[in-house]
């Protein structure tokens, strides 16, 4: 998709790298591995705006204490099956995981349960925490509000963020069913890389600030926006994630978030996990999952289609390609992320 050269590195070593990275932006060592999990996760995944992309402007936030390293990350309010965690301005990566840590342990005993997350930061690539029910038999769902990047359908004001939604549904010889989406055509993060390289994007993926088309990164930039899937429908949707997570949780929501200070300029987020075995034997439903997907991939294609594909199944092949043969990273994401290295004395270089 991009035009630039790749350069594939080892998962261990970007594993150390990202890790003592982090540390030496302060964080905690049990911090730093639940980021560089997901970082590390979501390149492997090939969801490359949603990995390394984002240590940069990561690295600003954590200096500036935008992002808090060393948050005091805890659960204020909660029932049998809810629970409210206070994120304390931590990396999303860090309070949304544990907040799904304590979903997970309450789904076991309720069967469902119901996580929120306020006053936290951008928490990287959704399927993430959703895929961290999957090892546990459950159905993982996590959703995210955002910065206003959107326009209410035939507006031309930002309004609303391109708030995703992930799924991850375990299943018995296929590969857990995943489904990761932005509310607009592409995530905003996809666009600005294209920006950096200095290319046009695909159209129909963004709006000018008029509300017209444009294959334009930067027009996008200026007060632009993502066109949304299915018309008003993505509009829709996103007002829903923001009502859920901004609205209920108490932090920002709409065109406060990421632009005023305080509780109402923070990101919020939601989680939920559902025990399989609640509802019937695990093996059971993992093997009529199996028959579900199986009758996916085995319907009939159209003319030209080679294969049919279900949700995730890209993204499985990508991370088992780089788990051989290493993570594939831009070369201008490398150089990014070795100025930053540079910048705080680390001593490895990708």
């Amino acid at each position: 998709m991009y035009d630039a050269n790749k350069r594939r590195v080892p998962v261990e070593v970007l594993t150390a790298f990202t890790r003592d990275l982090l540390e030496r932006h302060g964080m905690s060592p049990e911090h730093a591995d639940i980021m560089t999990a997901n970082l590390v996760e979501a390149d492997m995944r090939g969801v490359t705006s949603h990995g390394h992309w984002l240590l940069q402007r990561y690295s600003g936030q954590l200096d500036t204490g935008e992002m808090n390293p060393q948050p005091n990350v805890r659960v204020v309010r909660e029932t049998a099956a809810t629970v409210l965690v206070d994120g304390d301005f931590a990396p999303g990566h860090v309070a949304g995981a544990l907040t799904m840590r304590a979903v997970i342990e309450k789904a076991r005993e309720a069967g469902t349960a119901t996580g929120i997350t306020r006053r936290s930061r951008h928490f990287g690539a959704a399927a993430h925490f959703a895929l961290m029910a999957v090892p546990h038999d459950m159905a993982g769902y996590a959703t995210t509000n955002a910065g206003p990047t959107m326009f209410a359908f035939g507006g031309r004001e930002r309004v609303v963020g391109n708030n995703p939604i992930a799924y991850a549904i375990p299943a018995g010889r296929e590969r857990p069913l995943v489904l990761d989406m932005a509310m607009s055509m592409s995530a905003n993060s996809r666009i600005a890389i294209f920006e950096r390289l200095g290319q046009q994007i695909p159209e129909g993926w963004a709006l000018d600030n008029r509300g017209l088309p444009t294959t334009d990164p930067i027009a996008f930039a200026d007060n632009g926006a993502g066109a949304p899937i299915g018309g008003p429908k993505g509009i829709g949707l996103a007002q829903v994630v923001d009502a859920m997570t901004g609205v209920l949780s108490g932090s920002g929501f709409s065109r406060s978030v990421g632009r005023v200070e305080g509780d109402e300029g923070a990101i919020s987020h939601l989680f939920q996990a559902t025990d399989i075995g609640a509802f019937m034997p695990v093996e059971t439903f993992k093997s009529r999952m199996d028959a579900q997907i199986e009758q996916f991939k085995g319907s009939a294609r159209a003319d030209g289609v080679e294969e049919l594909v279900v949700a995730g199944e890209l993204e499985w092949r990508t991370y088992d390609e780089a788990q051989a043969e290493g993570v594939a990273l831009l070369e201008p994401i490398i150089a990014d992320l070795n100025a930053v290295a540079a910048r705080k004395g680390a001593p490895t270089r990708l």
